[in-house]
């Protein structure tokens, strides 16, 4: 199980990525939003589509803006029985 985010990386050293505050269940809604929405608020972004996915990069390449799914473990709980 899992969802979709988004992320923003960049180059510049001691940048720890930022997530965006919103989560899809399918990538496209993911890359939809991402297209629309999300690069009107970057300045100098552009949208890169290549086979396997689409993202945002600045055109000096520094700052990457992606949709990964982030995976969550499902935990299988143990009841143990006390009765003897």
């Amino acid at each position: 199980m899992g969802y979709f985010v988004i992320i923003v990386f960049s180059t510049f050293l001691g940048s720890p990525p930022e997530f965006l505050p919103v989560a899809f269940r399918r990538n496209t809604d993911c890359q939809n939003y991402l297209t629309s929405k999300v690069i009107k608020e970057y300045k100098y972004m552009k949208v890169i589509n290549d086979k396997n996915s689409i993202y945002l990069t600045n055109y000096d390449n520094s700052k990457f803006i992606i949709c990964e799914k982030l995976e969550y473990p499902v935990l299988k709980t143990i009841i143990k029985s006390n009765a003897n």
